[in-house]
């Protein structure tokens, strides 16, 4: 047994199972010098690409959107929106002749976090000035899309956004806002004389985001083609903090009427934003094993117990995840709720998610942070309450018996494995913020038996679908990757 390995077992002692899971002792020694980490697994992301056309999706040949890949990239994505904002900070205090979204006290003697949220303001609102730009164009884009991309006819398809086509982030944040107030998205579509089929059936562009966003710094990197598509359109450098630095401060353009404040519709988002970058699951050792349980908690409130959700519901944050991921797909999740309602057979479909995914545990107030997390991916039943609840009833006695009564179920082997999954997922993370050489780890048996299992997964499969290609249901109960007819025409492009 390797030094280190010797240091990681001796702290993750047995005697910790009657101590609470939030003030245990983790390892924190480990090797720099063995293969490189990759935290996030990439392979988290393969499955984030976007269906054919809708309405061959159907309970008998079901895509799972949103799969765990789509919710994984949309971490990644808040994580960039959360940057975003935090490089809002970095601005001048005094922006003339720009304008602002609220009115703000001009006193000098503004505490710091009100100077942030001022210019954060001022950020926002000049970022929707910068998304009317590009969403009076949407239709150029689109066209240009089918007629320059790589084109797919099939009347199963439909045109979707390369990394080439993606707008800057800012940009990106205010159309991500607009999407998921869905009746007025759906009202805008329809109402402005826009092509509206080809804008509605627009999937939020994950498999660009995947290939331009760098998961281990979080950057959003927008191609240079892109990049130049949109100063083409705008007139506007693609990067918001190189425009504020050359003035005009912003271009006068005919302002559009989209029924709601924009503005407020991204502060909206603001909580959720920094509830994922609190969590930070995407950096976390049960990334995996929380967006499964996410996706059974919200498919079962959609089959089960149909539209209940809202913004104002108190909902676990893995629900809001998979819930935001499928309303980006708006016409994806219309017919998912006519599947849901049982008119392309709801049964069948909730028989399928049922079989393919796990027990959810649904209590709104358990903790998932990083330690609780990771014990439910050997204990999915394991219940326990937030760090703040736990210490004050930490003197209780059947607190802690319950919480031993649910470890002891663990051997020896696998409660190490725990803590050291646990500890070495956040000595990675301490050494990323404090730009040192990331620790570590040969991989675990767990993660090994998981690379035997994709493998046979992929051997059984041959490739995921893709263009023009779509999943059968076969009689035995498998899936089979079939080709659709290729039917040419311009309105089934598929830009990729």
């Amino acid at each position: 047994m390797s030094l280190f390995n010797r240091v990681r077992r001796a702290v993750s002692g047995p005697n910790q199972v009657g101590v609470d899971p939030h003030d245990w002792k983790l390892p924190s020694s480990y090797s720099v010098t063995e293969p490189k980490t990759n935290i996030p697994n990439p392979k988290i992301f393969s499955t984030a690409y976007i269906p054919g056309y809708i309405k061959h999706n159907t309970a008998k040949n079901p895509f799972l959107y949103p799969d765990i890949g789509h919710a994984a990239v949309h971490l990644v994505l808040l994580e960039c929106f959360w940057k975003l904002r935090l490089s809002a900070n970095g601005l001048d205090d005094e922006f003339e002749g720009l304008p602002t979204y609220e009115e703000v006290d001009q006193n000098l003697n503004v505490k710091p976090d009100q100077r942030a949220t001022r210019k954060w303001n001022t950020l926002i609102k000049l970022a929707v000035t910068r998304f009317e730009v590009w969403w009076s164009n949407i239709d150029r884009i689109l066209d240009h899309a089918s007629n320059y991309g790589r084109i797919y006819a099939s009347e199963r398809t439909a045109i979707q956004l390369s990394k080439d086509y993606l707008p800057p982030l800012d940009v990106l944040l205010v159309w991500y806002a607009f999407i998921l107030n869905s009746r007025s998205y759906h009202l805008e579509c329809r109402r402005s004389g826009r092509v509206s089929t080809r804008v509605l059936q627009l999937a939020f562009p994950w498999p660009a985001l995947r290939e331009i966003i760098d998961p281990n710094t979080m950057t959003y990197d927008l191609p240079l083609a892109a990049r130049n598509r949109f100063s083409t359109l705008s007139g506007q450098s693609s990067d918001i903090f190189v425009y504020l630095k050359a003035p005009p401060a912003y271009i006068e353009t005919e302002s559009l009427t989209f029924g709601i404040d924009l503005c407020a519709e991204v502060k909206r988002h603001e909580n959720f934003i920094d509830q994922a970058h609190h969590l930070l699951w995407i950096r976390g050792p049960a990334l995996r094993g929380s967006l499964e349980r996410a996706s059974v908690q919200y498919f079962d409130a959609q089959l089960n117990h149909g539209m209940w959700m809202s913004e104002d519901d108190d909902l676990p944050f893995g629900v809001k995840l998979l819930w935001r991921t499928h309303l980006l797909f708006p016409a994806q999740y219309e017919h998912f709720l006519e599947i849901a309602k049982g008119t392309y057979g709801g049964s069948d479909l909730k028989e399928f998610f049922l079989q393919h995914s796990p027990l959810p545990n649904t209590n709104t107030h358990m903790c998932i942070c990083w330690t609780c997390e990771r014990i439910r991916d050997d204990l999915p039943t394991f219940k326990h309450t937030s760090y703040t609840n736990s210490v004050a009833s930490s003197s209780s006695d059947q607190t802690h018996h319950t919480l031993e009564l649910q470890l002891s179920t663990l051997s020896a082997a696998r409660f190490h494995q725990i803590l050291d999954d646990i500890g070495f997922h956040h000595a990675v993370e301490g050494a990323r913020k404090n730009g040192k050489p990331l620790p570590t780890r040969p991989p675990t048996k767990i993660e090994q038996e998981a690379e035997k299992v994709a493998k046979g997964k992929q051997k059984a499969m041959g490739y995921l679908p893709g263009v023009n290609e779509y999943f059968e249901r076969m009689p035995d109960g498998s899936y089979k990757v079939r080709k659709h007819k290729a039917i040419p025409g311009w309105g089934t492009a598929w830009a990729f």
